[in-house]
């Protein structure tokens, strides 16, 4: 059984898949998210390790495992998908609508489960004929699961953006619940997953040279599992902390009415007092929850205002104020000891790049070249 560079790096990302996947099992916290992905990495091992020893020998000396790269792969988009559901918040519990998530998966099982009650001794048999077999890999069901997989990993995307459109309307600055790392992941997944299909076709219709990709494309797996790695070594806040508020936070009932139009203003007149005489807006943590309870409201009312009848989403009302006021330090000669990041967080920034973002959308310049412009006015 020789060991080729392609086998080694396979078996590689599965140990680096396998010691992650023990470590986000053991997380106490975010227990749910982090165990499904745990799941997931460790299924991802197991198919990297079959893919590293996919030769006659290994699977004549143990038949009862092949086939099972024809099963173990459709459970990687409802995973997912069902981890970044519970990541994002959009279902924070189990729903009964992601059974149906497993669908395939019970398919493809029932369809597999004869192959998988034969005795070694039959399935010695079918994979004497190696070749055969091998054509059989890129058979109906392999092709099925391919589309499988790029219709699950487009819902997750989707998922994600849902989360990213309806996060301004909670909190005054993102950087901590965007899950920027997050969307990385998914792309980089489908990115893979598209690059997979293509090959996996290039090897099924023998296409000169592209054919030779194949299994070279699970190189792409092992990069994505060290990737992962990275990600929870240089930031372990992402696997080890809640990234997102707890769904009791979040939870609320629904206002029985849309407010009428004499509430809406005198609401928002209280929106206005509270940002411009208590300066709420300095405090970098503020959500929608935080101002909803100060004016004893409901956060659903809360927004209404702000979106119907202010204009803006809840991230964009604050970070106004937020804008002005570090338009005012900065145009105070005390101030000038303190950086523009400086003056930033003193505004009640928290991020370096929630301000660059929120200060180029409002003024149509970036921080810096808004101070050389300040500067060349007074001169």
């Amino acid at each position: 059984m020789s060991f080729s560079l392609l086998k080694l790096a396979l078996l590689a990302g599965a140990a680096q898949g396998a010691i992650l996947a023990l470590l986000l099992w053991t997380r106490p916290v975010n227990r749910e998210a982090n165990r499904i992905f745990a799941f997931l990495l460790f299924l991802l091992t197991i198919h990297l390790t079959l893919v590293a020893f996919d030769e006659r020998d290994f699977f004549m000396r143990f038949p009862h495992l092949s086939h099972l790269t024809w099963l173990i792969p459709v459970l990687y988009g409802p995973l997912t998908l069902i981890y970044v559901r519970r990541l994002t918040h959009i279902a924070p519990a189990f729903q009964k609508k992601e059974l149906l998530y497993l669908l395939p998966f019970l398919v493809w099982l029932i369809v597999q489960l004869p192959y998988y009650f034969q005795t070694a001794a039959a399935k010695r048999a079918y994979l004497g004929n190696w070749e055969l077999s091998v054509q059989d890999d890129f058979g109906l069901i392999n092709q099925l699961t391919n589309f499988v997989h790029l219709l699950f990993f487009g819902l997750c995307i989707r998922v994600y953006h849902k989360h990213e459109h309806r996060i301004p309307d909670y909190y005054s600055d993102l950087s901590k619940v965007r899950l920027l790392w997050l969307q990385r992941f998914l792309y980089i997944t489908f990115a893979i997953t598209a690059i997979g299909v293509f090959i996996f076709y290039a090897k099924k219709l023998d296409w000169p040279y592209l054919s030779g990709l194949y299994p070279f494309h699970f190189l792409g797996v092992v990069v994505l599992i060290y990737w992962t790695a990275y990600q929870a070594i240089a930031h372990p806040v992402l696997f080890s902390a809640e990234v997102y508020p707890s769904p009791e936070e979040q939870a609320e009932e629904a206002p029985p009415s849309r407010l009428d139009n004499a509430t809406q203003q005198a609401m928002a007149g209280q929106l206005k007092k509270l940002m411009e005489e208590e300066h709420l807006y300095l405090n970098s943590e503020l959500t929608l929850k935080d101002l909803s309870d100060r004016l004893q409201s409901n956060k659903q009312y809360v927004s209404e205002v702000l979106n119907s009848y202010i204009g803006k989403t809840f991230y964009d009302f604050v970070n106004d104020y937020r804008i002005e006021a570090f338009k005012r330090l900065a145009a105070d000669p005390s101030n000038s000891s303190l950086t523009l990041l400086g003056l930033a967080l003193e505004a009640g920034f928290n991020s370096k790049a929630t301000f660059n973002a929120v200060f180029k959308k409002k003024t149509g310049l970036t921080p810096s070249a808004f101070y050389k412009e300040q500067q060349l006015n007074e001169v």
